[in-house]
């Protein structure tokens, strides 16, 4: 580390003992000191930081800013007494630059709707507004009381808001998670397909598959979840699915693979319907 250069990281002190390090000085008990009490605590949380996605995360998005804006006035002309909108999934995750739709779900105070063709009715007539303005919205629309009695025991939930940001409102969330085997069985069972499914069926359901499974290793991590993707099939195949352009060997191979995680996760929630889910 060239003396002089300017660090926001280490101090003057600190850089004087790696340096010291790094050429072999003889160092001394203070110099030692502050290596394990400082230097290599920085160190090992650095090595820890993916700093490009960090980056991109805190990076000013002039084009959020007036996509939200849209979002907000969308939703709030069209939906009465809201309590939140809450962008999740990648535009979050990527700061608007990696994604097909945007993700929003709305709270709104109480239940409109009596049946629940109205609430998709109202989805569809949101979506459809949205979508004059060039916007593609994936919708998703639940009362106050289903997110605070529900947040808790469902497993899409955790994940969809692991990483959000609230754009209109305020979220209020449970701070503590209760799994228990029967959540996770119920959520594996969104993992069964029809006769003939389409790559991005095939793909939803894989990506159902292993959250189940991350959730039963005690992690909620957005990014774990895409890696895991990438790890069991390839990237480029993943995306094929994602977009629909798998071939029909392509989509064969990963509906095998679907079926065969799938058994392996049903056989290891097998047991008590009520045993929780350490977290």
């Amino acid at each position: 580390m060239a003396k002089g250069k300017y660090s926001l990281v280490f101090t003057e002190r600190e850089r004087e003992v790696i340096d010291k390090k790094i050429k072999g000085e003889r160092l001394t008990q203070q110099d030692s000191n502050y290596l394990s009490r400082f230097v290599r605590p920085k160190l090992a949380e650095i090595a820890d930081i993916d700093a490009g996605f960090l980056l991109d995360k805190l990076e000013y998005n002039q084009k959020a800013r007036s996509i939200e804006q849209k979002i907000r006035k969308i939703v709030l002309e069209n939906l009465k007494e809201v309590e939140a909108i809450v962008l999740y999934g990648s535009v979050v995750q990527n700061n608007y630059k990696d994604y097909n739709d945007i993700d929003v779900l709305v709270v709104v105070k109480g239940k409109f709707w009596k049946k629940l063709y109205e609430k998709i009715d109202k989805i569809v007539e949101i979506k459809k507004a949205a979508k004059k303005v060039g916007i593609n919205l994936d919708l998703e629309i639940y009362d106050k009381r289903t997110v605070k009695e529900g947040y808790s025991h469902s497993p899409a939930l955790i994940y969809q808001l692991k990483d959000y940001k609230v754009i209109y409102g305020k979220l209020n969330l449970p701070g503590k998670i209760e799994l228990y085997n029967i959540d996770l069985r119920m959520q594996l069972d969104w993992s069964n397909l029809v006769s003939s499914p389409t790559g991005i069926e095939i793909y939803k359901a894989l990506r159902n598959v292993i959250l189940v499974r991350l959730l039963l290793n005690n992690i909620v991590d957005n990014k774990k979840l895409r890696e895991s993707l990438n790890e069991e099939l390839g990237k480029n195949l993943i995306e094929k699915l994602k977009n629909n352009l798998a071939s029909k060997r392509e989509k064969r191979f990963a509906l095998n693979f679907l079926n065969e995680l799938s058994g392996k996760t049903r056989e290891e929630l097998k047991g008590e319907l009520w045993a929780r889910i350490k977290q």
